[in-house]
């Protein structure tokens, strides 16, 4: 589920399912159904990531990594067209009509783009 308790259906790379079975291992003893539980067990802020990364001494913004797959999409995946990267951000279509005869997640369409982006992210530094 998403902020407004929306459904959203997210199609997970290789490298995605690699970092969330280690992280499953190393929390096995824990007592909680979220992949990463804020300080007291329950869900984290939507400040903490912006705070780990300023403590961190780093410039970066949070919802700059949104950003960046979104640029990367548009720059490196040109057969892919813009509503598919969209809806893999979860974004809503912004016009009434066209979102009510649309209604398609495109998830194999996102499945493509988001190996894709798993093997960029996953790749030689």
């Amino acid at each position: 589920m998403m902020k407004a308790s929306v459904m959203h259906t997210v199609t997970l790379n290789d490298a995605a399912v690699r970092l969330l079975k280690l992280i499953s291992a190393d929390r096995a003893h824990e007592d909680s159904d979220l992949i990463f539980p804020g300080q007291r067990g329950v869900m984290m802020s939507d400040m903490t990531m912006s705070k780990v990364l300023r403590l961190a001494g780093l410039s970066y913004d949070a919802h700059g990594f949104r950003s960046s797959f979104r640029d990367w999409a548009a720059e490196k995946m040109p057969a892919i067209p813009d509503p598919v990267a969209e809806a893999a951000l979860a974004h809503v279509v912004p016009d009434k009509v066209v979102r009510a005869y649309k209604r398609t997640t495109f998830v194999e369409m996102r499945r493509e783009l988001m190996d894709a982006w798993g093997e960029y992210i996953d790749g030689p530094v």
